[in-house]
């Protein structure tokens, strides 16, 4: 349509009275992230506390994307009483464990966590996390294989659990035929990565993470990563006895320098008020989606609608940090795509 009166008046109408409404205030986004689990040897209080204290490590570091958080004056001061921020706690038996696993989950109060981390000046890492295929070539000791979605592999399953524990969305390739056509592993171990990412393109992954594990004849292990999210690569390397500490230390990298990029910090009580133009919305059902985007962003602590015209909507927003915060996390986003460069602010609704 090229404008909202010509629509109807009742939308235009509708739209005229939310520039109007005062700014509104969007929310600590993913339940998940504020949840967390601690293998125990009992259901005594004493054991409890000392889970919780735990799990709420875990939490923190996860929302603030590195663990130097947990020296900072914010987390020690919540690291004190930590059962005050637990919302709902059950245990629960791991399936299929022999002997029995028993395991504490727990659920904290995301909103107190968020406001206390900002409120202080330390970063916070919302919902706003790239979905990462993961291709991981492994050589053990003469075997050679690429971790698929469903092979089992220890090594998959320790991804997959590091992943969880740092709040990272992270899907394996399927290694079927397709696949096995455009990838092979001597790509993957030989830094061949223009048919590794090419074949990534069938997930539509908003990051891809390359690794190589290799097992010495003395049975330490070695890794070189390559993590390439918004068209930007950044590469390193790591080593360890074990193969599981490994793993978790590539993720553990991996978490670091995406929150690098997407995390946000902002000293005690600073908003920046900065106003962007959407256009694409077409109807109240675009705005809806548009707004819930919005207010759902680790960035954005406040919104409002400035101007209605036609197709396009000016919002002023108050950032817990800078609009290019804003801007890279759009970039990893299904909702919203900047238009311009030159322009500052300025996007389109996806469709």
């Amino acid at each position: 349509m090229d404008n909202y009166q010509q629509s109807g008046p009742l939308l235009a109408g509708l739209l005229s009275l939310l520039m109007a409404l005062p700014m509104v205030s969007a929310r600590a986004a993913t339940q998940d992230l504020f949840d967390a689990e601690v293998v125990v040897p009992n259901q005594t209080s004493g054991v409890r506390t000392r889970a919780t204290s735990a799990a709420l490590e875990e939490v923190l570091v996860r929302v603030a994307g590195k663990d130097a958080v947990l020296e900072t004056a914010p987390a020690k001061q919540m690291l004190k009483k930590p059962d005050a921020l637990v919302q709902q706690y059950r245990y629960l038996y791991e399936p299929g464990s022999d002997p029995p696993l028993l395991k504490l989950w727990l659920r904290f109060d995301g909103d107190a966590i968020r406001n206390s981390l900002q409120q202080q000046g330390q970063s916070y890492w919302g919902s706003e996390r790239p979905d990462t295929l993961v291709w991981l070539a492994v050589e053990d000791r003469g075997k050679r294989y690429v971790v698929s979605a469903d092979d089992g592999s220890d090594v998959q399953q320790q991804i997959a659990r590091a992943a969880k524990q740092r709040g990272l969305p992270v899907v394996f390739p399927l290694m079927d035929l397709e696949d096995q056509s455009q990838v092979r592993f001597s790509d993957i171990w030989g830094g061949f990565f223009e048919n590794v990412m090419a074949a990534s393109r069938r997930y539509n992954p908003q990051a891809v993470l390359i690794g190589r594990l290799n097992r010495s004849p003395s049975g330490g292990w070695s890794s070189r990563w390559q993590l390439e999210v918004a068209g930007k690569p950044a590469a390193w390397s790591g080593s360890h006895q074990q193969l599981d500490k490994l793993s978790q230390q590539g993720i553990d990298d991996t978490a670091d320098r995406l929150a690098s990029s997407f995390a946000v910090a902002r000293g005690s009580g600073y908003t920046n008020t900065v106003s962007i133009s959407v256009s694409g919305v077409d109807s109240l059902s675009d705005y809806a989606r548009l707004s819930a985007y919005l207010k759902g962003l680790t960035a954005v602590s406040g919104m409002q609608v400035e101007r209605v015209a036609g197709a396009e909507i000016d919002y002023a927003l108050q950032l817990n940090g800078s609009l290019d915060d804003l801007t890279r996390t759009v970039t990893i986003g299904t909702v919203l795509e900047p238009v311009a460069s030159d322009i500052p602010g300025s996007y389109r609704l996806r469709q």
